[in-house]
């Protein structure tokens, strides 16, 4: 064994020796766990009722009501992330008992003020491991940073907790949080809870893994510099991809001076809808701008979550791409978009095609901008312990820049991505010639990648999320489906857009990917935050009334 395997090993034994040690050990050879933590006979029927909540308002008001104390409620999410561990190994660190303390704490200042703490007083959050809290170690994945202990809480962590919430974990990621599958040298990886010879997403899959299993029922992921988001398409759960600006920031960079010279977008994720609202508004209305200097200062905005440059919310006109004209969407996003469509139709909105502007292009600028470093960063930081690189370079994207570009070649290529974003915002707008409503299409609905879940370090294609980083379009991903072996057969196709297209296309399976979870992305035009929440509600409500009809 190498000394950073011995290292490794090390870090995992020591975050082991923190989960509860009374749990019986889950075992099951069964693919798909989503509802092992309930028959595993770990959790008690309290426990259960508290985690299985629905709605995350209510479990809320039941904290609030003392229905719940904060303890009993932290403790409860405690004992299922430590099962969720057991079977898809998707905690980074554990500080189980700081959180329970801190719970305790909420309590009692609750008895003795009358007054909660803040909006999320006693819910515990989870963060992914990129996310700073104070006394806890941050390795992004790299034995070469185990040991290195956070001072202080990031602002979204600091916000968080001022609005009564109560941090107890931090949750698994990709290497250098780069691709899309959360592995790494340090913990290993996170396997889908619907079917474990997938992958959860990335980079933020332990965190999809976590909350999928009702380990956590709110959490916060990221999009990285223009990286994707795939963890809450790939885990059937609910995520936001908020604006450039508009939320609090955590630095990414994995250099040896700090790694504060990177910034990422840091969005929640959920096991209800109704927590995209929730955090969003919450942290914004805490100022984050107070706490984050590259937040920009803007307040939840009312008339924008209402809908207001959108007809107020009636008879709006969804956009839907199912082939983006670079690579097709496997059969399970067709068959999940139909659902989509026919169930807006019914709550009397409108369904229009979108075709996408340039894809190839968009994709090619991406992965430009992406490797722009030649990977420096990453292999700067991979020397440090001599461990392998784990994962696709670029992971994905076709350009994979081995050399770091000049500082001229670098503002050239977003001078193209400039020009290339102008065309794409005419081509969108350009729709109100077919929307009928006055308007361009008030919002795009696409597949969150062109695959399914991909088996483990599988194949990937991204372009269906890393459009929205590249123009900043804040996007939520609603779950709609799973990959059904009878309704989404193989399908065979006559022609191919490219060698990727067909690469793909061919290397579908219903049968290896079956029950894998497929969600669909409301994307909307930048700075539309609290729109695009607003439609992707509609569009869950949508769906929700469809399935009860």
């Amino acid at each position: 064994m190498t000394d950073w395997e011995k290292k490794a090993a090390a870090k995992r034994a020591q975050r082991d020796a923190l989960l509860p040690q009374d749990l019986v050990q889950c075992d099951t050879s069964e693919l798909d766990v989503l509802a092992f933590p309930a028959q595993s006979g770990n959790l008690s029927r309290q426990e259960l009722e508290i985690t299985d909540s629905q709605n995350i308002t209510v479990l809320l008001d039941r904290i609030k009501d003392r229905t719940y104390s904060a303890e009993q409620v932290v403790r409860a999410f405690c004992r299922r992330a430590a099962i969720a561990q057991q079977l898809t190994n998707c905690l980074a660190e554990v500080f189980f008992d700081r959180a329970i303390l801190h719970a305790k704490n909420l309590d009692d200042e609750y008895m003795r003020t009358g007054k909660p703490r803040g909006v999320l007083h006693g819910l515990p959050i989870s963060l992914k491991e990129q996310i700073g809290v104070a006394g806890v170690e941050r390795s992004f994945g790299f034995v070469g940073f185990l040991g290195r202990v956070v001072e202080r809480d990031a602002a979204i962590t600091a916000l968080l907790v001022e609005a009564g919430a109560v941090p107890y974990c931090t949750t698994n990621v990709a290497q250098h949080l780069g691709f899309g599958a959360a592995v790494n040298n340090v913990f290993g990886e996170t396997t889908n809870p619907s079917n474990r010879t997938l992958t959860s997403g990335g980079s933020s899959g332990g965190e999809g893994a976590l909350i999928a299993l009702r380990g956590s029922v709110l959490g916060i992921g990221s999009d990285i510099g223009g990286s994707v988001r795939i963890p809450a398409g790939f885990s059937g759960i609910y995520s936001l991809r908020p604006s450039y600006l508009r939320f609090p920031y955590e630095g990414t960079c994995n250099s040896q001076e700090g790694q504060e010279s990177l910034r990422s977008v840091l969005g929640p994720m959920a096991a209800s809808i109704d927590g995209l609202k929730l955090a969003f508004k919450t942290v914004l209305d805490l100022k984050p701008w107070r706490l984050d200097p590259a937040v920009l200062r803007m307040p939840w905005n009312e008339e924008r979550y209402q809908l207001s440059e959108h007809g107020g919310g009636k008879n709006l006109v969804f956009g839907i791409m199912v082939d983006d004209g670079f690579v097709r969407a496997a059969p399970p996003y067709h068959r999940a978009l139909d659902q989509v469509s026919s169930a807006l139709k019914a709550a009397g909105h409108s369904v229009v095609e979108y075709k996408a502007y340039d894809a190839g292009m968009g994709y090619h600028l991406f992965g430009e901008v992406w490797t722009a470093d030649g990977h420096k960063d990453l292999y700067d930081t991979l020397a440090l312990s001599g461990e392998p690189r784990v994962g696709p370079l670029g992971s994905g994207p076709e350009v994979v820049q081995e050399e770091q570009v000049s500082v001229t070649k670098y503002w050239e290529i977003q001078y193209r991505k400039q020009r290339f974003l102008k065309a794409q915002l005419d081509h969108w707008n350009a729709t109100e010639a077919v929307t009928g409503s006055g308007r361009p299409v008030d919002a795009i609905l696409c597949p969150v990648s062109a695959t399914a879940p991909q088996t483990l370090r599988g194949r990937q294609y991204y372009g269906y999320t890393a459009w929205c980083n590249l123009a900043d379009y804040p996007s939520a991903v609603v779950p709609v489906t799973r990959v059904d072996q009878a309704k989404d057969p193989k399908v065979a196709r006559e022609a191919y857009h490219n060698d990727l297209d067909r690469e793909l296309w061919e290397m579908y399976d219903p049968e290896v990917y079956k029950n894998a979870p497929i969600g669909v992305q409301v994307v909307g035009q930048k700075d539309e935050d609290e729109a695009v929440i607003r439609m992707a509600e509609i569009v869950d409500a949508a769906l929700k009334a469809s399935r009860a009809s």
